[in-house]
Order: C-alpha cells, then sequence, then structure tokens
C-alpha cells in the first residue's frame, strides 16, 4: 500500500488544523460574545482596536457603534455569536461525532464574511478593524474547509 503513510500524516495534520482552528475561533466567538452582551459593542470594539493600535496597524474609527440601537442589535446577536463559539468547541473536543455537522459549521463562518462583503459593497469600506476580520473570516474558512475535506474523504469508503 503505497501512500499509506503520507495519507496518515495528512490526515492527522488535517485534523489538528481542524481541531485548532475551531478552538480559536470557538474560544473567540464566546469571548467576543460574552463581552459584547455583558459590556456593549462599543468596549469589545475598542478593546480591539488597542490591540490593533498595539501592534502598529492604525485605529479604528469605532464611533459609529455608539448607538443604542446598534447597541441594542449587538447585545441580541451576541447570544447566537456564543452559541456558535461553544459549538466550535464541542466540535473540537468531539470532532469525528460532529463531523457531519463541521462543514456547516465552517460554512456559516464563511457566510458571515461574505455578508461583511456585502456591507463593504453596498455602504462603503469598513473601519481597519472589520477589514481585517473580513479576511480572517475568507482565509480561516478556506483553510478549515481544506482540512475538512481531507477528513471527509478518508471517511468515505474508497469506491470500486
Amino acid at each position: 500500500m503505497v501512500g499509506t503513510a503520507g495519507e496518515g500524516k495528512a490526515m492527522a495534520l488535517a485534523r489538528m488544523i481542524l481541531r485548532i482552528g475551531f478552538i480559536v475561533l470557538g474560544v473567540s466567538a464566546l469571548g467576543i460574545a460574552v463581552s459584547n452582551f455583558l459590556f456593549g459593542v462599543m468596549t469589545t470594539a475598542a478593546a480591539f482596536d488597542q490591540v490593533l493600535r498595539l501592534t502598529g496597524l492604525p485605529a479604528s474609527d469605532v464611533g459609529d457603534l455608539a448607538g443604542v440601537n446598534v447597541d441594542n442589535e449587538f447585545r441580541f446577536y451576541s447570544v447566537f455569536w456564543g452559541v456558535y463559539g461553544v459549538l466550535l468547541l464541542l466540535a473540537a473536543r468531539r470532532l469525528e461525532e460532529f463531523m457531519r455537522w463541521a462543514g456547516w459549521l465552517i460554512f456559516l463562518f464563511f457566510a458571515g464574511g461574505i455578508g461583511r462583503l456585502f456591507s463593504w459593497i453596498n455602504v462603503g469600506e469598513p473601519t481597519v478593524l472589520f477589514v481585517l476580520l473580513t479576511i480572517v473570516e475568507f482565509v480561516l474558512s478556506a483553510v478549515l474547509f481544506a482540512a475538512w475535506v481531507v477528513l471527509r474523504r478518508t471517511q468515505r469508503p474508497p469506491s470500486a
């Protein structure tokens, strides 16, 4: 059987990428959800903006997030973002059980990036913070999807 060792390594790498990606994304989603819910979108965005400044990137103007309706909407949706984070962490922990749902979890993240892209096209370029988040959503989705495809291919029985 030629290539089985290489296939085994590819599977192990794909599994590790998927698990680590789900953990990072899950912890991030849960942390952002809790922060938005408890402290509001302005405080959460300002904290991320400070991180951007420390890395030398230009500061973002997050002042347009200060509106009462924006805060209200973000606190409402933070519950769903938090549940998404929990599901990602569960999927990372029990990957084999969640494999059939893992593609959907990746797709949801990608779809969020598409939503940001629609906003960019229809409303205008967002601040640096949200541009970076859009890039992360597309790149991380692609990496996670590729890992998921590798694992899914190995789970299917070979065709005769």
